[in-house]
């Protein structure tokens, strides 16, 4: 039994060495200029251009918001405490900046002068938020759940967002502008194939049971061909599964620290 435990803590050491050597920053080349992205953790993802940051979901508690910086946009993807947090919210907005909930957020808990985005709706041209093009997409669960007929993420309460970097809808069509898709809990439902094509980087989900395993997240990723592919909300997951999953096709994976508090714990 002894020995069991010192190979459990052994493998556990090995992995928080392997975590703490991952980035948790790194650069996409766009023109007009390059998007700088920072995990923040889990589920928390800054983004930065040209001047302008944009986070979506930042949430105090299992992300490293020391390394958030003032934003000109907040985006929040669904209800739960890994992607809402009020509080952080209030702290990291520049005053008077934009912040776009759901409708269920919305109802959770108001935040003032925020904007409501449903499944489907597009904000763009003199509506665009923050000079940015975006795109509610729907994100819900098609077979996983607590029970039979119920699902964790059921449809039309979540949403992930695809972000061009133009106030021009005629730009944001003609794909003339770095693109950058934040999945949010999902599963590789058929609005991402129909909503999210030609973009520059997107944040899959992979975790169980809540999401996709990383295969699935693979598969969901060839069909809408991402340039750059990013796993994220992976706790328990192996992210590296998704980047073999991918080797010999035309995207570009990046795996990054999600957990620095984890990191920090051990």
């Amino acid at each position: 039994m002894k020995l069991r435990l010192v190979g459990a803590l052994l493998m556990v050491l090995a992995a928080a060495s392997v975590w703490a050597q991952l980035p948790s920053t790194t650069s996409v080349r766009a023109a007009g200029g390059d998007i700088l992205i920072t995990a923040l953790g889990h589920a928390s993802v800054q983004l930065e251009r040209s001047g302008t940051v944009v986070i979506v979901d930042p949430v105090t508690n299992q992300a490293d918001l020391s390394k958030a910086k003032p934003a000109d946009l907040i985006l929040v993807t669904d209800i739960h405490p890994d992607h809402f947090d009020p509080a952080a919210i209030t702290k990291l907005r520049k005053p008077g900046a934009p912040v776009v909930l759901t409708p269920a957020a919305m109802e959770m808990q108001k935040i003032p002068g925020a904007i409501v985005m449903s499944n489907r709706q597009m904000r763009t041209n003199e509506s665009a938020p923050a000079g940015i093009t975006v795109i509610a997409v729907p994100a819900y669960n098609i077979e996983r759940g607590p029970a039979p007929g119920e699902f964790y993420h059921p449809r039309e309460r979540g949403q992930g967002y695809l972000l061009t970097f133009s106030d021009k809808l005629e730009t944001a069509r003609a794909n003339k502008a770095p693109s950058v898709y934040v999945a949010g809990d999902t599963e590789c439902v058929p609005a991402i194939a129909t909503w999210v094509r030609d973009v520059d980087v997107a944040f899959l989900p992979m975790n169980l049971p809540y999401t996709m395993t990383p295969a699935e997240a693979a598969e969901c990723a060839k069909g809408f061909k991402p340039k750059i592919a990013i796993p994220y909300h992976f706790q328990g997951q192996k992210p590296e599964e998704f980047a073999a999953a991918l080797k010999g096709s035309s995207i570009e994976v990046r795996i990054l620290n999600w957990y620095p508090k984890a990191q920090a714990a051990r």
